[in-house]
């Protein structure tokens, strides 16, 4: 028998991806999406798909024979990562407007997705959807499930519905490099300048450039291990050493210099917004009195859970306090007391002859992301330049609006590349090229805004 489907901020449709992909049979789709991109795609690929519009405009009168709806109400307002303003955010009110439709027309089956959030704002939405189906005894309680179970994305979301014994998907170990495509565009290739700084000459890389940011050597002699430098404390670039069987020459040490204390970053966060409220100044003026660069200052002012905020330094903070009115000692050692210590890590640090094979992938790095450095010829806060291996995973996609905020991984040259849009359709478990027809830029971003469809599928696989 087939279903009759309503798909709620529909986006470009990877609820219909996975119920083609599961053999479910859908007799109607209708799809709620105000994004033309998006619609332009899912029209492509789903051409019998019934876009209704805006979900505010949606009387559920018309669609009271459905048997199925779903949704990832916009989570700009709950997530971690955001203003946590959660329901005073207008985006985040429309969460109930998946409630209104799914209230009136109560169907035999729904699935709503979210971020990472509060626990209030999680038992807010857990008590609304409960409302809905007040018939199921304990309510419905929302399970956590990461992407990196079954692609190569970490992506943590949590996932409401009333199909019963949803259970975590099994580990399938995909890892960044099962996804990467063999030959890549130019384009995609922006760590080139990072080569050209530096120069082979005999068994070691010297640099030949002038920056400082660059300045470092790194040696390749097959007895030796790297020479680690600032610009490297992160680690050496994955498939540096090629081997033939394991070989271990050594392990890299340095001396790293780490905070002796936890810092509590969302307390010393409400702290500097709250006074900053007050002061008065603006993040400019405040850059200028610590004698810095805006970009760097403004980090200390990003919104709460911000995943690009950073702790001020210790030679900014006591400035900053006086500059902002902060009495409270209390983030004086956290920010302030360093100490120094060997950075050597067991497996994570052995550094293998190229005589020799690479060690055994093992199922810890399966799950895990891998940054083996910086990208030292773009400009931007540090997030944006992580570098990461294609043997661990990918970070969680985003919008990746420009700035070179998408993924970058590894190449075995020294250089860097960022993920092109059939790369991250991979992490997104979206079939090659389905959002191909309109620019890289519109395909990053519903990319972003999408869902991981095997792990859609993995819910829904069990309707009835």
């Amino acid at each position: 028998m087939a279903i009759k489907v309503l798909s709620l901020f529909d986006g470009m449709s990877c609820g219909q991806i996975a119920l083609d992909q599961l053999g479910i049979e859908v007799d109607t789709y209708y799809a709620s999406e105000i994004d033309k991109y998006a619609i332009e795609i899912t029209q492509k690929n789903f051409p019998e798909t019934i876009q209704v519009g805006d979900i505010t405009k949606l009387d559920p009168k018309d669609f009271a024979d459905v048997d199925l709806i779903m949704g990832g109400s916009p989570c700009q307002g709950f997530s971690f990562a955001g203003k946590q303003l959660a329901f005073d955010d207008p985006r985040s009110a429309l969460f109930f407007e998946f409630i209104r439709m799914l209230k009136a027309i109560k169907p035999k089956y729904f699935l709503l997705e979210n971020v990472r959030m509060k626990k209030e704002f999680l038992d807010i939405i857990s008590q609304q959807v409960s409302e809905c189906y007040p018939e199921i005894t304990f309510g419905i309680q929302p399970i956590l499930i990461n992407s990196s179970l079954v692609s190569a994305q970490n992506r943590q979301r949590y996932y409401w519905t009333n199909i019963s014994n949803i259970k975590q998907p099994e580990e399938r170990g995909i890892v960044l490099r099962d996804i990467l495509e063999n030959d890549v565009d130019n384009e995609f290739y922006h760590g080139k300048k990072s080569i050209e700084y530096m120069e082979r000459s005999n068994d070691k890389w010297q640099q030949t450039g002038t920056r400082r940011a660059d300045r470092y050597e790194q040696t390749a002699d097959k007895k030796k291990s790297f020479t680690i430098t600032e610009n490297w404390h992160k680690g050496v670039p994955y498939n540096y050493f090629k081997e033939t069987k394991p070989k271990q020459v050594g392990k890299l040490i340095e001396q790293v210099k780490v905070r002796k204390h936890q810092v509590d970053i969302p307390k010393l966060q409400t702290c500097i917004l709250d006074h900053y409220a007050k002061c008065g100044k603006d993040k400019k003026k405040i850059a200028k009195e610590l004698n810095d660069k805006y970009s760097t200052v403004e980090h200390y002012f990003r919104k709460l859970g911000s995943d690009f905020f950073s702790i001020p330094s210790e030679e900014h903070w006591p400035q900053l306090k006086k500059i902002l009115g902060i009495e409270t000692n209390k983030f004086d050692k956290q920010i302030m007391e360093f100490e120094f210590r060997d950075g050597v890590f067991e497996t994570k640090q052995r550094v293998y002859s190229d005589e020799g094979k690479s060690p055994t992938l093992t199922h810890g790095s399966a799950d895990k992301l891998i940054q083996v450095g910086i990208a030292a010829d773009i400009s931007g806060h540090d997030i944006l330049k992580r570098v990461y291996s294609p043997e661990g995973k990918s970070p969680t996609l985003n919008t990746m609006g420009g700035g070179n905020r998408e993924p970058k991984v590894a190449q075995e040259n020294l250089t860097w590349r960022k993920l092109t849009p059939l790369e991250c359709e991979r992490l997104q478990t979206v079939p090659d090229n389905y959002t191909e027809g309109v620019s890289n830029t519109q395909r990053y971003k519903m990319l972003g805004n999408g869902w991981t469809v095997e792990v859609i599928k993995h819910i829904l696989g069990d309707i009835k």
